[in-house]
């Protein structure tokens, strides 16, 4: 018996609960669709198994929403017009094509040939960035000074990113990352970030002298 490959395993899984490939594709047009996990899953393994690209295939989470919006955003151009729009009378073929993309999508965000590609070394000083946040409670100002080389895009992604990940420390909050957006001539917090979801979880002493969690809405 023939093994059955990863793609053809989350391509059954998916044709089990679909009959065409319009239906389908109204519907994965929700950021939330179990799709978008699938191509995260298969886009992780084919990287991962790669030598040159590795690296990237345990970061897939870090980087897939970019990738995804954009798919959703580019999905109608290339249901009418585009390479998608030869494969609309099999959903196996659609479900294939958009994987396939999945991946070459990620692997296109770090090359330098296409627009707004990231810089690979922005990944290395992501690292430090975060060292240095949790071990000193600070950005540093070293570490940031070569900030200003970056595209406004390549700012986004990394402060995006930084305030993701201390979503829960309370020592960084909207002022410090408004204040890295303006000293280093980033987008304001506003642009790439949803204000309303940036209160923070505070501690208050109460009458007995220990502290308990608020949460302010």
């Amino acid at each position: 018996m023939k093994k059955q490959t990863t793609k053809q395993f989350y391509t059954d899984l998916l044709m089990n609960k679909y009959d065409e490939s319009s239906s389908f594709l109204i519907e994965i047009r929700d950021l939330n669709h179990v799709f978008w996990e699938v191509c995260r899953e298969f886009s992780k393994e084919i990287l991962i198994s790669n030598a040159s690209w590795y690296w990237l295939g345990y970061r897939v989470d870090d980087f897939a929403k970019i990738i995804e919006i954009d798919m959703i955003n580019k999905m109608e151009k290339w249901s009418e017009k585009g390479s998608l729009s030869k494969y609309l009378n099999s959903l196996e073929k659609t479900i294939i094509w958009l994987l396939d993309r999945h991946v070459n999508a990620l692997k296109n965000l770090f090359d330098k040939r296409y627009t707004n590609s990231i810089d690979f070394t922005i990944l290395v000083d992501y690292e430090e960035v975060v060292v240095e946040s949790k071990d000193n409670n600070m950005v540093s100002e070293v570490i940031l000074s070569d900030f200003h080389r970056y595209s406004k895009f390549q700012k986004v992604q990394i402060l995006k990113k930084l305030w993701d990940d201390n979503l829960y420390d309370f020592d960084f909050n909207l002022e410090d990352l408004e204040e890295l957006c303006e000293k280093y001539s980033a987008p304001p917090p506003s642009s790439f970030i949803k204000l309303e979801k940036t209160k923070k979880y505070e501690t208050e002493q109460t009458e007995s002298g220990n502290s308990q969690l608020v949460f302010t809405f």
